[in-house]
Formats: structure tokens, sequence, C-alpha cells
């Protein structure tokens, strides 16, 4: 149980909640959350926590700290802003 971090996302489109390994990269997670809420597929997206977007994307949530139940924002950084 320890080895998965729940996120709950806040998107344009509504709150995404998901489970996902601790080890899974950022870029998976903004793909699955831009999926889910059916976000256009184009657009670069960051996710943010606590005001910090989690840079670079090709790190596992791990390493940023992360466990738990974890509040996040996806914030549109590309075309749409």
């Amino acid at each position: 149980m320890h080895d998965d971090i729940t996120l709950e996302i806040a998107t344009p489109n509504g709150i995404f909640t998901a489970t996902f390994p601790k080890t899974t990269k950022v870029t998976e997670v903004i793909a699955a959350a831009v999926a889910d809420r059916q976000l256009a597929q184009g657009d670069a997206f960051d996710l943010v926590h606590n005001g910090e977007a989690l840079q670079p994307v090709e790190r596992p949530l791990v390493s940023f700290g992360l466990s738990g139940t974890v509040t996040l924002e996806l914030v549109a950084t590309g075309s749409g802003v």
C-alpha cells in the first residue's frame, strides 16, 4: 500500500483522481489526466504541488517527496494559455 500515491488533480475539466505507483513518472501522470479529462492532447501541461511545478517531468513521483494522498493542479502551459 505504501508503494502507491493517490493523486487528486484539479484540471480545467474537473477533478481527476487516481492511484499510481510511487515510481510513476510525472509525464505519465499528466498523460493519464489529460486523456481521462479529455483535455487537448497537443497542449503542454505542468503538474503543480503547493505552487511548485513538478519538474523535470521525467522524475518519478517519489522523488518529489509525495506520499499518501496528494492534491495537485494540472496547469496548461501551452497554446491554450
